[in-house]
């Protein structure tokens, strides 16, 4: 089982998670092979990664615990600055393209300063 950040998924790959909604409506069962359609229905409803079958060995992302962690926290302050309009597809695809905007200009900064990142 590996987790993947939604804009790395790909039509094919299984789910090996159900993926729920910020208000923990079931969105998708485990084990539904994802489509396209699938993908951009879970981005508008701001969903960020999911749980794909597969080895995590074989995972490109695995080498950066910290940066999941720092995902992690990211998503968790624009989930209470986005509170109010969860429901919204729009402002749910919004947080989730200003997150993935934080995310860059937090690696650029650890890169120009020579932090590590993972």
């Amino acid at each position: 089982m590996i987790r993947i950040d939604l804009d790395k998924a790909k039509p094919g790959m299984v789910l090996a998670k159900p993926v729920n909604n910020l208000q923990e409506m079931l969105l998708l069962k485990e084990r539904v092979q994802l489509t396209e359609r699938n993908i951009q229905m879970l981005r508008a409803w701001g969903v960020g990664e999911i749980w794909i079958e597969g080895d995590a060995d074989r995972q490109d992302e695995e080498n950066a615990p910290d940066h999941n962690t720092r995902r992690v926290d990211i998503d968790h302050a624009l989930g209470e600055k986005f509170a109010n309009v969860a429901g919204d597809p729009v402002m749910m695809e919004i947080m989730r393209l200003a997150g993935n905007q934080l995310e860059r200009r937090l690696l650029r900064r650890d890169a120009e300063h020579g932090t590590p990142t993972s």
